[in-house]
């Protein structure tokens, strides 16, 4: 558009509408200028949000790991079995092995494969890891061969923290 024909359309809207028009660009302009600042500043908090929600606490970073008595041991076992058959989950075959000197702390390491959709796992690892605190899921690794798959090849890896055999 060419600067006649703005000043033309103007003129027609009259002193009222030039007004608006003048009022209306100063509130963007101010809106722009305004929240610049703001949006930065959100960002920054969600990114420090984000980061805290990753990081435990630094009290939680020291604190000693929670241990089980070695008799109890074999209560943990079958209740970890229990829940994986509440989710329907088949856990036929495993791999256990004890770590640790004799008179320091032991550990049971237990690697079980599991075939499983994503959610029913996730529900998994939460009773079973809510239910034991000695219990800690040291990694898992997911498999999927097909992209359509919605079964995933799961390796679990978990440490079950013992108490110093006397």
């Amino acid at each position: 558009m060419n600067t006649a024909r703005i000043q033309f359309q103007f003129a027609r809207l009259g002193w009222p509408g030039a007004l608006g028009a003048v009022l209306l660009l100063a509130a963007l302009a101010t809106d722009l200028l305004a929240n610049l600042g703001l949006e930065d500043e959100i960002a920054t908090r969600q990114a420090e949000a984000a980061s805290r929600a990753l990081l435990p606490a630094a009290a939680e970073r020291v604190r000693k790991p929670i241990t089980l008595p070695r008799e109890r041991a074999e209560i943990a076992l079958p209740r970890l079995f229990l829940a994986a058959r509440r989710h329907g989950l088949s856990l036929d075959e495993g791999r256990y092995a004890e770590t640790g000197k004799p008179g320091e702390s032991r550990s049971l390491r237990i690697d079980l494969p599991v075939i499983a959709p994503y959610p029913t796992l996730r529900a998994f690892l939460a009773e079973v890891l809510d239910d034991n605190p000695a219990l800690l899921l040291e990694s898992l690794e997911l498999r999927r061969d097909d992209i359509a798959a919605t079964e995933l090849d799961v390796r679990l890896r978990f440490v079950l923290n013992l108490e110093p055999a006397q």
